[in-house]
């Protein structure tokens, strides 16, 4: 560690290349969460890459951008989900939804069918969904390079999702913004479908090729379902 909240890698010097720093903007919410993306990076210029000032690099789900800082190393930026188009020098919040996406799928043992969607892919929103207490979410196969095949709508059965006027089509990122604790659930595969109650004592059930699905016992999502 350098500075407070600034990590640094340590081993791309011996590559001659400049090693790579981390700002956390607040403290960090798991622990040796910073590990998961220098690890990524020392072993990807052990491996021989090269990155530059400029360059996107693709974390799970989230993008982050290089920047050259004065202190010689390469920083990481990461886009501000509060102003669209702003990227901010931090890692907090991409590092986080990338862990708890992968504890997602490690509680429900499809580590090995993880599909990260990208933050600009687009997904078919009810125009009810922002203000449901109750979410239904499903992914299908995607119908166009832009499509990250979800679905999430409200679960009211008065309202009919077949109706053009009940639908929209916005960014994964927009819901990340507007009902932030859903993003955990983006990197779930096709055939997928998730019932999530909340706000608050928020509860998810996942449904897999059309079966329930249990969290394992002590995982993440089996904490997160017991939670008071």
């Amino acid at each position: 560690m350098t500075a407070q909240g600034e990590y640094r890698t340590s081993r791309c010097a011996g590559h001659a290349h400049p090693e790579f720093t981390l700002r956390f903007a607040r403290d960090v919410p798991v622990p040796d969460l910073e590990k998961m993306l220098l690890g990524y990076f020392e072993g990807a210029v052990a491996q021989g890459s090269q990155f530059k000032a400029g360059q996107t690099v693709q974390l799970g789900w989230a993008t982050l951008r290089l920047t050259a800082r004065e202190d010689g190393t390469l920083g990481v930026l990461e886009p501000d989900l509060r102003e669209e188009l702003k990227w901010v020098e931090s890692v907090d919040q991409s590092l986080f939804e990338t862990w708890r996406q992968k504890e997602v799928l490690d509680s429900l043992g499809l580590l090995e069918r993880v599909d990260y969607p990208r933050q600009a892919l687009q997904a078919v929103v009810c125009s009810r969904a922002w203000d449901a207490p109750t979410f239904v979410m499903g992914r299908t196969e995607p119908s166009a390079a832009t499509d990250s095949g979800w679905f999430v709508g409200c679960m009211d059965d008065a309202h009919d999702h077949q109706l053009p006027e009940a639908l929209a089509v916005v960014a994964l990122i927009e819901i990340a913004v507007r009902v932030p604790p859903l993003t955990q659930f983006l990197a779930l595969p096709q055939g997928t479908d998730v019932v999530v109650s909340g706000p608050g004592r928020m509860r998810a059930r996942v449904f897999v090729d059309g079966e329930e699905a249990t969290p394992r016992e002590g995982s993440y999502l089996d904490a997160l379902n017991r939670q008071d």
